[in-house]
């Protein structure tokens, strides 16, 4: 079953991964293009690939700082499985998070790359000041983790991030604000064989207010998911609403590495609980935008007094920095 409203595939559609032809179907943005045209891209197509998003000699910095965190992690996410949050049978669980795919969280104090040069990213927060802010708000970081895809690692579920928040199932399609972004950062190539993102074409236009059949609103033909192939240090941007899924890892060897920062608008919840975890030492001697970003200032959506406030002030000012 499609979900409903879900748009009929462009020709180009069928490329799936036949050499770079389904490359054009898709915007690819070069380095330093204006926020305002990844904004425009993103909305036409629900995703957009943003070339050289991180320098080579980052892309490499990250998977040393993170090579012995990963291999001392498990597959599947052990958050998700410690609280208890969703509680999955082994068969549904391995299909979620992946037999082989490993998450590792709380980059911040993983990496120095992440924590010193890449949280302040100048294109990162001028694309979510241009997507988010005018809609809904302030925003700040729900979660960043890496995620390695290991040989023999299954598809995953198709699936939309923002429907992990309430507004996804309550705004009609013609109402819908932007209130998340989930900038896919390649370490490695990501390749069709090694299980590249897959996305279904039209999908953020799908109508989910009146959907009452949980089990099947993501359902589409296989034709219909295209992967879209990443070089180490692009960046594969999502919406909220775009229907998408890693892809399998067909190899016998390869281990594809994304890192998935997840922003949202602060008016929502964030995955991971920066402002009660993160180092003070570390924080204080952050710029501005960090301190919001991670939770450490007040916040103001769209409409409303604002949040995350002191009844005595600032953020600023009680926090003493």
């Amino acid at each position: 079953m499609l979900a409903r409203g879900a748009t009929k595939m462009r020709p180009c559609a069928k490329a799936l991964c036949m050499g770079s032809s389904h490359r054009a179907c898709f915007h690819r943005l070069k380095p330093n293009t204006p926020s305002a045209e990844v904004a425009k891209a993103l909305r036409s197509d629900g995703c957009v690939v943003l070339q050289s998003f991180i320098s080579p000699k980052q892309t490499a910095q990250l998977n040393a700082e993170l090579d012995l965190a990963l291999a001392a992690t498990s597959p599947g996410n052990a958050a998700v499985e410690a609280s208890g949050a969703i509680p999955l049978d082994s068969e549904a669980r391995d299909a979620l998070y992946g037999a082989n795919t490993k998450r590792l969280g709380d980059l911040l104090t993983q990496s120095a790359t992440w924590r010193d040069e890449l949280v302040n990213h100048d294109a990162l927060h001028a694309i979510c000041s241009q997507v988010l802010t005018p809609q809904t708000g302030d925003y700040w970081l729900s979660a960043a983790q890496m995620i390695e895809l290991g040989p023999g690692s299954k598809a995953q579920p198709l699936h939309s991030d923002g429907g992990g928040w309430w507004p996804f199932w309550s705004m009609p399609r013609d109402k819908y604000a932007e209130y998340y972004l989930n900038f896919l950062i390649a370490t490695t190539d990501t390749t069709c064989e090694n299980g590249a993102t897959g996305v279904v074409r039209g999908s953020q236009d799908a109508e989910y207010l009146s959907v009452t059949d949980l089990a099947n609103i993501w359902q589409y033909p296989e034709e219909e998911v295209e992967q879209i192939e990443l070089k180490a240090g692009d960046c594969l941007l999502l919406g909220g609403r775009i229907v998408h899924r890693g892809g399998e890892n067909k190899t016998q060897a390869d281990k594809r590495r994304i890192l998935s920062c997840m922003v949202i608008s602060s008016s929502l919840t964030p995955e991971e609980a920066h402002a009660m975890t993160v180092d003070r030492k570390f924080i204080e001697n952050q710029p501005e935008r960090v301190k919001k970003f991670l939770g450490f200032r007040n916040m103001r959506p769209i409409v409303g007094p604002g949040v995350w406030l002191h009844p005595k002030g600032e953020l600023s000012s009680i926090l003493g920095f």
